[in-house]
């Protein structure tokens, strides 16, 4: 039973590290392709209602 326990708790492990990895590369893949609209002019469809935020 103690080797079945080792292994379990090994393979846990190894599942915990892919998972985390796997996160960081989601959120990295994430943020490179999320697109920063800070800074520009955009068209509003009501002029009398928005201001543009530069």
């Amino acid at each position: 039973m103690d080797i079945l326990a080792r292994r379990l708790t090994i393979i846990t492990l190894l599942m915990a590290v892919f998972a985390i990895m796997l996160a960081a590369a989601v959120e990295t893949d994430y943020r490179r392709n999320t697109h920063n609209d800070a800074g520009k002019l955009v068209a509003c469809s009501a002029p009398g209602m928005c201001r543009a935020a530069l």
